[in-house]
């Protein structure tokens, strides 16, 4: 069903992918947290455009938690993170300005990638 739902370049959005005929675009913490559930499956045509998407949306992203989410999933996939980690880290700051503990906590695992088991990878 994941697959089925993918946009037409790559990614997914929190629903469809096309709408009365029109072609939705992906988001960031959709696409990543899709990657993630498809982590152990074979690299399709679909999940190769996506995984291409997120990292190109990767370096213009300013939002903590779905710079997060897209260090947990490319990490998953076994894609460099290093520099995203430092970014996240800087966007982070002394993290006095975020007061949603869901994007502390995603934020937390995200920067202790390769530290630690990740959370939400498939251990084989």
């Amino acid at each position: 069903m994941l697959l089925d739902r993918a946009c037409a370049g790559g990614g997914w959005n929190s629903g469809n992918s096309v709408v009365y005929g029109v072609p939705l675009l992906p988001h960031v913490e959709a696409t990543a947290v899709a990657l993630l559930a498809l982590q152990d499956e074979e690299r399709t045509p679909i999940i190769r455009a996506s995984l291409a998407w997120l990292k190109q949306k990767s370096a213009g992203i300013e939002s903590v938690e779905s710079l997060a989410w897209c260090i947990l999933s490319l990490f998953a996939h076994q894609e460099p993170v290093g520099d995203l980690k430092i970014r996240l880290a800087a966007l982070i700051g002394d993290a006095r300005e975020i007061r949603n503990n869901a994007t502390l906590a995603t934020a937390i695992l995200a920067l202790r990638c390769g530290e630690m088991i990740h959370p939400f990878m498939v251990l084989r």
